[in-house]
């Protein structure tokens, strides 16, 4: 029932008017009478007489201690009858004056003035007498299913028919009230489809969605309903997943709604994903999720009937930054790189990282062929701009392979290694630019891949050999030296000469134990014409500019001049202009130690480069040669004859030696003799021979022969 009162006839408005005293003392139960703000208005005899308390000490206070251990529940059952809901019952253990629990069942009805303003609560206190003992049992039951509700770290909540919160568990009235701007939309008495259906979809979308979950589970359509949402407070971002289920067993239907704390499981996954599938260094997609990404690109291509672009970059020169600067300096430029490759393409497109400093773009409903190369154009311009590391200003650059779908590749992976072969042409077109894949491409990586693989076998299969060419003085006529130089026996296209070889053993890194070999083998050779009875020789044999930079070529050329014995006087070792220049003090200090050997040291096809006098003049080298280029016009070619001259000139100045190749007539003879050229190399005296032949021809006389100088 709803109490009205009138407030004229009380005491200032006040609920303890006379008329409600003597209804109060009429009552045979306790009767507690609350004002809005839950303070005692009225305390009747037989509520004294149940719980020991007198009037005096009751009525203008709150009387929130009264209930042992469900004062929460006894705030709810308040709060909802002063809604205006009607009468609600639960069970209370409340606290006697005594100290001892007394087990009542409490009635809450709100009382009303008659402008039915919610005005303040009736409590009817019974006591349970023996024949409701059942009922006792039964709200022991449900006293005990409250704790145990109330100790899950679940956040609960139970609906009745309607949608309205008729019970909550203590975690969710802590989060609630710690996380939630309005907490009171959530406690018990409201209804929570109301509240779902309140909730600004773009804030949460998922809101609505659980609302229909709810209700679906409720007419019956769905047995349970479960949904992971996020759920960020303003304090910490949370996600959590909701679980609906319905149970109604010989009483009304009643919907428990459980929420389970995933925000540790949540972020464990991210940052596992993110472990999995990106780059550590850059944040970008790493091999893996480019695969998975392309290959949803490529089904949606096929679907619409689509072109799809992939670009494989690869950045000019990064070794030298990285190696100069440090590998920190190094993770910063990619990291750049990698933001400045994001911001040249849609959000649509995917920029991944394969490593080191090789990214991936894929590009996908591409219109026309323009599209990606508008696209290349534009990151090779912005990769173009300086880089600010280390206090310095660099600049680098990159080639671009672009790979299209379907006419360079069906599947992801011809598309990448595609794109890859293009960026590779690109390279050797000059770099920081790009090219698209051609059919001629593909057969020449195929060419190369099998050469490359038969180079591998080369030394095992016996396959390299060496030809040698004297070196004659100019002065005496006699043969003064004698170079080393490789082929390649291949066993289908048969004898290959270095210029088709020598530049795939350099990129692979196989010229190290390529050239160990030659070196090895030469050493030997020169010893054994020497313990043959045949007078000592130079032997040159040509160092590779990979040889002298990447491993420790002094220490290699000590112990093979130690192993075979050969005296290091007899051997020269002759490096490429280009060496010296590319690596400066690093080089020169790689050449001090070789010389620290005891060999000579001579630079190969000088002239050809761009030297650094002062580099040349620290550096200590015995013989400069002139490249056979110069040579071959050096009597109809004014330019190539005062290059010759000037060059033999400053040789000699500073204190070396000149050795012209490539001397093929008697004219180009006589020019260099007339101009103090030391030594000469070439057709006119002797073709590269054989090991037997040239000992036939040092046997014979044919070579009359010298001590090297």
């Amino acid at each position: 029932m709803n109490l009205k009162y009138d407030p004229t006839s009380s005491r200032d408005g006040k609920l303890d008017n006379s008329l409600l005293d003597s209804l109060a003392e009429a009552s045979p139960h306790g009767v507690l009478l609350l004002d809005a703000n839950g303070h005692a208005q009225l305390w009747n005899t037989p509520a004294e007489a149940l719980l020991g308390w007198p009037a005096e000490e009751i009525l203008g206070k709150p009387v929130n201690w009264l209930p042992a251990g469900s004062d929460r529940e006894f705030e709810g059952r308040r709060q909802q009858a002063m809604t205006g809901k009607a009468c609600c019952r639960m069970p209370l253990r409340a606290v006697h004056r005594s100290g001892r629990l007394v087990d009542l069942r409490a009635t809450f009805t709100p009382v009303h003035t008659p402008a039915a303003e919610s005005e303040g609560v009736m409590v009817l206190l019974e006591t349970l007498s023996p024949p409701t003992q059942e009922d006792a049992a039964r709200w022991e039951a449900e006293h005990l299913a409250r704790a145990t509700l109330d100790a899950l770290p679940q956040h609960i909540a139970i609906l009745d028919e309607t949608g309205t919160i008729i019970a909550v568990n203590r975690a969710w009235r802590e989060f609630a009230e710690t996380n939630s701007t309005a907490p009171d939309l959530f406690c018990e008495g409201s209804n929570y489809l109301a509240v779902c259906d309140a909730i600004d979809e773009q804030q949460c979308p998922e809101a609505a969605a659980f609302a229909g979950g709810i209700r679906a589970v409720m007419q019956g359509t769905m047995l349970e309903f479960s949904l992971e949402y996020p759920c960020h407070s303003p304090v910490r971002p949370c996600w959590f997943m909701g679980r609906v289920t319905r149970f109604s067993d010989q009483g009304p239907m009643r919907i428990v709604v459980a929420h389970d704390n995933v925000t540790e499981l949540m972020q464990a996954e991210k940052a596992i994903q993110q472990l999995a599938y990106y780059d550590l260094l850059t944040g970008l997609p790493n091999r893996l999720l480019l695969q998975d990404r392309l290959g949803q690109a490529l089904a949606q291509a096929k679907r619409e009937r689509e072109m799809l672009a992939v670009l494989f970059l690869d950045l000019d020169r990064f070794k030298i930054i990285n190696d100069t600067l440090g590998h920190a300096a190094g993770d910063r430029l990619l990291k750049t790189v990698a933001e400045r490759l994001n911001a040249c393409v849609r959000k649509s497109d995917t920029v991944a990282r394969l490593g080191g400093d090789e990214f991936v773009v894929i590009l996908p409903a591409v219109g026309h062929t323009e599209d990606p190369t508008l696209i290349a154009e534009k990151i090779l311009h912005t990769l173009s701009r300086p880089f600010h590391l280390e206090g310095q200003k660099l600049f680098t650059s990159t080639s671009i392979g672009i790979a299209m779908y379907p006419a360079d590749g069906p599947d992801a992976e011809a598309l990448v290694k595609n794109a890859d072969l293009a960026m590779y042409q690109a390279k050797e077109e000059g770099r920081n630019t790009f090219r698209f894949f051609s059919a001629e491409l593909n057969d020449r990586a195929m060419s190369r891949l099998s050469m490359e693989t038969a180079l591998r076998r080369s030394l095992e299969r016996g396959e390299l050999e060496l030809r040698f060419q004297e070196q004659t003085d100019l002065k005496s006529g006699r043969v003064c030296g004698v170079e080393a130089l490789l082929r390649w026996r291949h066993p289908e296209l048969g004898l290959l000469t270095p210029a088709e070889f020598l530049p795939l053993a350099e990129e692979t890194g196989q010229i190290i134990v390529i050239g160990e070999w030659v070196l090895c083998a030469a050493c030997n050779i020169a010893l054994s014409w020497q313990r043959s009875g045949l007078p000592p020789v130079r032997i040159t044999v040509n160092i590779s500019s990979r040889q002298l930079r990447h491993y420790n070529l002094a220490q290699a050329v000590a112990r093979i001049l130690e192993e075979t014995g050969l005296d290091p006087h007899w051997l020269e070792l002759e490096l490429t202009e280009d060496v010296l220049m590319q690596s400066g003090a690093e080089a020169l200090e790689r050449i001090r130690h070789l010389k620290a050997n005891g060999v000579g040291l001579a630079i190969d096809d000088f002239g050809t480069g761009f030297s650094s006098l002062n580099l040349l003049k620290k550096a200590p080298v015995d013989r400069l040669k002139i490249d056979h280029s110069f040579i071959a016009e050096l009597v109809s070619g004014p330019a190539d004859t005062m290059v010759v001259r000037t060059i033999i000139d400053m040789a000699h100045n500073l204190g070396m030696k000149v050795i012209a190749e490539g001397v093929e007539t008697e004219e180009q003879r006589d020019f260099l003799i007339g101009h103090g050229c030391d030594e000469v190399q070439g057709f006119h005296f002797h073709r590269p021979v054989t090991e037997t032949e040239f000992r036939k021809l040092l046997e014979s006389g044919a070579l009359p022969q010298g001590r090297p100088s």
